[in-house]
């Protein structure tokens, strides 16, 4: 008996064969593309930038060499700036809870369509005119 499915495996297995080829060739050229950019990772190293470790605690950046380069870059220093920091963000995000609350109210009395036919009735109502 002749398997109808025979030709059709055939070319998925050529196909496929022929991705993984091309897959292969992508990877080998990506390879070969980074290996051409070098290695930067001197730029973390700060006696690349000539700085020691009384240097950096100096700039506010960190407490020595084993921290990397901006590790403590702007960070506080005490724990009252940290909780005024936290009390600081938690106010904030209140203010924007509130405030995305009230642009939901807004948003909503702008769509409603009754209300803007209400809005509407009214203000015929109000023309001495009736409207017209």
């Amino acid at each position: 008996m002749h398997d109808s499915n025979c030709g059709n495996d055939q070319r998925r297995d050529a196909w496929r064969f022929e991705r993984q080829a091309k897959r292969a060739a992508w990877r080998a050229r990506r390879a070969a593309r980074h290996a051409g950019r070098g290695d930067w990772a001197h730029l973390k190293d700060p006696k690349f930038w000539g700085l020691d470790a009384e240097s950096m605690k100096a700039w506010g950046m960190g407490s020595g060499m084993n921290s990397g380069m901006g590790s403590g870059m702007g960070a506080p220093e005490s724990s009252s700036e940290v909780a005024a920091l936290k009390a600081q963000v938690a106010e904030m995000e209140k203010t924007m809870a509130s405030m995305n609350q009230r642009i939901i109210v807004l948003e909503k009395l702008m769509t409603d369509d009754e209300a803007r036919i209400s809005r509407e009735i009214d203000r015929l109502r109000d023309k001495p005119d009736g409207g017209k």
